[in-house]
């Protein structure tokens, strides 16, 4: 069925319309219902909008690439004291690029991105000089999957990656966002997944394999 205020295609079942947030009439709403089988209808009631976490990329996500560099420095710093005066030269002025990338590096990752988790949805802030925010409402989030390596875990930071059906993360017809550097990525990962089926409840999405 289509949703009477804007017209999108309303998945049976819901009480609200995903793309507005238009309240379903209850009539459409209980056909709806009785034509998915599995499906729990929400209690339609309106809950105020409330930040739940923000944050965005992790210095820490770096150290690994810096400790990387450092030994690459050391190790030319040792061939050099071999070659006489010429090669320290060398290796002093690769060793500053060096560095010098990974600090840039480092800033545009953390400046160009925020999260800002809501009990609605997770915004997405982007740029440094310009700004564009990209809005991606929870109950569009299909699954969430926590990654970390073994000095991820040791830093206790990781990738979240969301498999969502939001436009603005389609690409090749695949809606996935990937969230990198994140500080406590299990318990935020929770947090996500928590808020995502609360929402999908509540305005009636809530299937078995939600």
């Amino acid at each position: 069925m289509n949703c009477s205020q804007c017209g999108a295609t309303v998945p049976a079942g819901a009480a609200f319309c995903p793309q507005c947030g238009n309240a379903l009439r209850a009539g459409e709403a209980h056909a709806a219902a009785s034509l998915q089988p599995g499906a729990m209808r929400g209690n339609g009631r309106e809950v105020p909008e409330e930040d739940l976490w923000s944050g965005r990329y992790s210095p820490k996500a770096m150290i690994g690439p810096f400790i990387g560099a450092a030994l690459l420095v050391v190790l030319g710093l040792v061939a050099a004291s071999f070659a006489g005066p010429p090669a320290w030269l060398v290796v002093g002025a690769a060793a500053l690029l060096i560095f010098a990338y990974l600090g840039l590096q480092l800033f545009f990752r953390r400046m160009s991105v925020e999260y800002r988790l809501t009990t609605h949805r997770l915004v997405l802030h982007k740029g440094i000089l310009s700004r564009k925010d990209d809005r991606i409402l929870l109950v569009d989030v299909d699954d969430i999957t926590v990654q970390q390596g073994l000095i991820e875990r040791m830093l206790n930071i990781g990738t979240i990656t969301l498999n969502t059906s939001d436009e603005s993360t389609k690409s090749q017809g695949k809606g996935v966002l990937v969230m990198n550097g994140i500080e406590d990525v299990r318990r935020v990962g929770d947090v996500l997944d928590e808020a995502r089926r609360t929402e999908r409840s509540r305005r009636g999405l809530y299937m078995m394999n939600a």
